[in-house]
């Protein structure tokens, strides 16, 4: 069995990991539960966990963090929001410890990111927007998964393309620009399309979240993956 503290118990993914664990596998236990107001109880624990998984804040993933490093636990890291300054010391965090990383723990969207990417590679002339829809209180804007498929893009388009977050009096510049939109509203639990705008045709591909259990799935799938591993950095990338 694999000893779990889910730092971000209170979250809608935390309620989503409790539930599914207690539903779905005795695989797992979850041996702590804490939360931003209870931070403290770090100080508290007796038992090293075998694995943190965090779905919280970026200033309460830094305190799981802080854990992590003094009594070298393995941690997935599941918060989105961070600074480029934060992205750069979780790597640094990384040569102390195995780390697991990603702004979206579903296979598909995985998939989905492989795809948006391969269409934008061939694909020419065309101007690319991300549309993603969330639930009224995801507090970052855009989303970590449209920042993910982006860089995606970017990352296999020799990283031609500049971000605009801002549509209010600034048009479209030139065709190496990705746009962002962001929807909040009711209990979405996540949509994101891609747009491919040609002058004569457009290409849209969507991917939906009906549940949360796919990132749950992926969380637990990183959770096994990372407790074996060397110190380091990992990402949906690297899971089979």
């Amino acid at each position: 069995m694999i000893n779990i503290l889910l730092n971000g118990y209170k979250g809608k993914m935390g309620k989503s990991v409790i539930d599914y664990i207690n539903q779905n596998t005795t695989e797992f236990n979850i041996l702590y539960k804490i939360d931003k107001d209870t931070l403290a109880l770090y100080n508290d624990i007796l038992v090293k966990p075998d694995v943190i998984i965090d779905f919280s804040t970026p200033y309460s993933s830094f305190i799981a963090l802080e854990y992590a490093i003094e009594h070298l636990v393995p941690i997935v890291i599941a918060t989105t929001g961070f600074t480029s300054i934060q992205e750069a010391k979780i790597e640094e965090f990384s040569e102390a410890i195995p780390i697991f990383k990603s702004s979206n723990m579903s296979y598909g969207i995985k998939t989905f990111s492989k795809i948006a990417s391969f269409l934008a590679q061939k694909l020419k002339n065309v101007d690319i927007e991300i549309i993603e829809k969330h639930h009224r209180n995801k507090s970052d804007s855009p989303s970590g998964t449209a920042l993910m498929i982006a860089d995606e893009i970017n990352k296999n388009c020799n990283g031609e393309y500049s971000y605009a977050f801002n549509r209010v009096n600034h048009p479209r510049i030139d065709n190496n620009e990705i746009g962002f939109s962001s929807i909040r509203g009711g209990n979405l639990v996540g949509e994101h399309t891609v747009l491919y705008l040609g002058k004569n045709e457009t290409i849209e591909i969507t991917h939906t979240a009906h549940s949360r259990n796919i990132y749950v799935e992926g969380a637990l799938h990183a959770a096994k993956f990372i407790i074996t591993k060397k110190n380091g950095l990992y990402s949906m990338n690297d899971l089979d």
